[in-house]
């Protein structure tokens, strides 16, 4: 462990790395938001959301679907998720709000 992490370590402090999100190949999933996507996706059907993800080139059933509104699934792939965001037509963010961080300034010029 770098001195640096040690320190961030005894602080209690949240150390946050950011890389682009084509980097990453999955995200980690949980019932938040899995009750967020299904308030999303409102009256549109699990099959009529699956549909569209085959359509725009993406795999992936009703039942992975459900299994993410009900968090029943501890991850979710970027590609998966960045493709359902797009057919809602909504930010990543908005369903998955945990990805958002604040930064103070005084963090930022310490």
């Amino acid at each position: 462990m770098t001195t640096e992490s040690a320190n961030i370590k005894a602080k209690n402090i949240r150390e946050v790395i950011m890389v682009p999100i084509e980097w990453v190949v999955m995200l980690a999933w949980n019932k938040e938001c899995g009750r967020i996507l299904k308030t999303l996706r409102d009256k549109r059907s699990r099959r009529e959301i699956s549909d569209m993800l085959f359509e725009a080139g993406v795999e992936c059933s009703q039942e992975y679907i459900r299994k993410l509104e009900n968090g029943e699934s501890a991850s979710v792939s970027t590609k998966i998720i960045t493709a359902i965001a797009q057919i809602l037509d909504v930010e990543i963010i908005e369903i998955m709000p945990d990805l958002r961080v604040e930064v103070s300034n005084k963090t930022l010029y310490s």
